[in-house]
């Protein structure tokens, strides 16, 4: 794995003097930090949102509320930060502090940045500035990509324009096969960035910080995604193309699905397969139209193997349930033939994610 730590240019500052640092937003990467920078003797509160702060945290069974019980960080929890008065603010927000941000809830006012002398920093855990937008994890694996990266960068009264002031860059690992497995590898990098960070204050290390505007005219942008309305497969993609939408929709979604028999079902743990014969040669992919055709069904050890004809290539099906979750590997057959409808595939591709303050909205 390639990795490289740097630093950008401008105007220098230094954070020798920095003791107090409120972290702001939720998630695994915040509560790995609060440990990180407590254990280095800053002194850490948390500001969240009431979602964040009883949001079960991926990996551990734990919420954010209780991690900062464990770890005996202050906790306050708003609705909304910037309808807090100016003395509220100040009551909330230690003196000579800096805000570290991990996805919060809110767009900034200004009166709120005013109130952190060391400013506010967004920590963003993703290539910057590639796969912007949504379903980070779920668009690198559609395309497999592996680019990794976490960036510190200034929040300032223009979203998303402020000046990176240090970056992480590093590959995701080629054993990763889903946006879980992306997930905890960005939050294993993002945490050895922010033990890195945190000693750069320490050191009084320069930071010279780049503007976002030449680096935004690189960016990829890509949409929020909803696994129930838009993972259908398209069994004219190639095999490895098939794979790559799957592993894209797979754990913690609910997986990339289908129809056989005209009842629906979902995949996880598709794998790309080699056919060879009994002399060891080779199978060649078949025509198209056995695209989708389950052509081998074996039984080894108790456990159900199907294999799929697809476009230049075979598919082996691993995880395989009906809508209500259950099992249906054993009742597939040789012969059967999974096909997306294509005003499914149509549905798909035109459905747009729109998001309210509650939540996912048709």
């Amino acid at each position: 794995m390639s990795s490289t730590c740097a630093q950008t240019q401008k105007k220098n500052m230094n954070f020798a003097k920095l003791k107090n640092i409120v972290l702001i937003g939720g998630g695994d990467l915040m509560v790995a930090s609060a440990q990180t920078l407590k254990d280095l003797n800053f002194n850490i509160s948390v500001i969240a949102a009431k979602r964040h702060i009883n949001e079960q945290l991926i990996l551990s069974n734990e919420t954010l509320a209780h991690a900062c019980q464990r770890l005996a960080v202050s906790s306050d929890v708003l609705d909304d930060i910037n309808q807090l008065k100016e003395q509220t603010l100040a009551n909330i927000i230690p003196n000579s502090a800096m805000a570290i941000c991990f996805g919060p809830a809110w767009v900034f006012s200004e009166q709120v940045i005013q109130q952190f002398q060391y400013g506010m920093f967004n920590i963003n855990a993703i290539p910057i500035p590639h796969y912007l937008g949504g379903a980070h994890y779920t668009w690198q694996l559609l395309n497999n990509n592996r680019e990794g990266g976490c960036f510190f960068q200034q929040i300032t009264n223009q979203l998303d324009q402020g000046g990176i002031f240090a970056k992480y860059q590093f590959t995701i690992s080629k054993q990763a096969s889903t946006p879980d497995d992306y997930f905890v590898e960005n939050v294993k990098q993002g945490s050895l960035f922010i033990n890195k960070l945190a000693k750069m204050f320490i050191d009084g290390d320069d930071f010279s910080p780049t503007a976002y505007a030449p680096l935004n005219e690189d960016r990829i942008y890509l949409p929020r995604l909803r696994t129930d309305k838009q993972a259908y497969i398209n069994w004219q993609w190639s095999a490895a193309e098939i794979v790559n939408f799957c592993q894209g929709f797979d754990d913690p979604y609910i997986g990339a699905a289908s129809l056989v028999n005209e009842k629906l079902v979902r995949f996880k743990k598709m794998k790309l397969l080699t056919l060879t014969d009994s002399n060891n040669n080779k199978i060649a992919a078949m025509h198209p139209f056995c695209a989708g055709i389950i052509i081998r069904k074996t039984i080894r050890k108790n456990n159900t193997h199907l294999v799929v004809a697809a476009i230049n290539g075979f598919i082996e099906l691993g995880t395989v349930v009906n809508e209500q979750g259950q099992c249906i590997k054993d009742k597939f057959k040789e012969g059967m033939r999974l096909h997306t409808p294509q005003t499914m595939l149509d549905d798909a591709m035109t459905y747009q994610v729109i998001i309210d303050s509650q939540g996912f909205k048709d």
